[in-house]
């Protein structure tokens, strides 16, 4: 059952960091990670924003998304519960996906109320159960039930955020979520625009325009940030050449990408391999 989703309890201190730098970031390419805070705080990078989790918060992080943890409290607990993500996709639909859409890709911290915070950790230890109990012949269709209360509960607290426009918002928050999942699936091969508003159906123009209204962050800078971090990471990484990388991301060749690199960190890639991590 382990394939469809994963359970860890009550990781807190050390025990937590080394579950964010050995497990959690093995499940960043095709999981979707979902944390409940019941106890401190922790300071943790989701993508190019840094979040401040504290007691009764919910974070979460949508697959492909560069997640770390910079500090947190000694008394920081967090349950957190990796789901695969195309078993989302598959029981997820309509409003509830949109809505995820914007939990994921806008707005990935929520407070949840005390008695939320009981509940969802209730249903934690009921999944668990049920994970374990491998002589349930229904426990598939069980996990997948529960996962959809969980993303009720969750779109529910999302419902009752303040929103400008109601309906123009969600339209908007299904548009950047499409997006932003496009350019995970892409960025290594497409860094035009262009190639995401037709596979959307839209103009660049009126996509560049809902994404910016949606993230505050212009369209083509998502993707240059997607490509940056990306690069970060493999040159820091990875035992592959630079030029095996600059190729792997799609440039044409390695001076294309090391000019790339430059005019976005301003440094090098030389430099950003041999740097110290977190100084570049």
């Amino acid at each position: 059952m382990e394939d469809i989703i994963r359970l860890y309890d009550n990781y807190s201190g050390l025990k937590f960091s080394a579950t964010v730098s050995k497990v959690l970031q093995k499940a960043i390419r095709d999981k979707i990670i979902i944390m409940l805070c019941f106890a401190g705080s922790a300071k943790i990078s989701v993508g190019f924003k840094e979040y401040v989790m504290r007691k009764d918060s919910m974070l979460v992080i949508a697959p492909g998304i560069h997640l770390a943890c910079s500090s947190h409290t000694d008394d920081f607990k967090v349950n957190i519960l990796l789901v695969r993500e195309d078993i989302f996709n598959k029981f997820s639909y309509g409003l509830i996906k949109i809505y995820f859409y914007r939990i994921m890709y806008t707005s990935p911290l929520l407070e949840i109320p005390e008695r939320k915070t009981d509940l969802l950790k209730s249903m934690h230890r009921y999944l668990k159960d049920i994970v374990a109990d491998e002589d349930n012949r229904f426990r598939n269709m069980i996990i997948v039930k529960f996962l959809d209360i969980l993303l009720y509960e969750a779109c529910n607290i999302v419902l009752h955020l303040p929103v400008e426009n109601g309906e123009r918002d969600r339209h908007r928050d299904e548009i950047t979520g499409q997006f932003m999942k496009l350019v995970q699936q892409n960025f290594r091969t497409e860094r035009k625009l262009e190639f995401y508003a037709s596979e959307m159906n839209l103009t660049a123009k009126y996509l560049s325009a809902v994404v910016k209204s949606s993230t505050g962050h212009a369209a083509t800078a998502w993707i240059d940030d997607y490509t940056v971090l990306e690069a970060k990471t493999l040159l820091r990484t990875s035992t592959k050449t630079i030029q095996q990388i600059s190729y792997d991301l799609g440039f044409s060749t390695p001076s294309h990408f090391a000019k790339f690199m430059k005019d976005k960190t301003g440094v090098s890639p030389k430099e950003i391999r041999n740097s110290e991590p977190g100084s570049l």
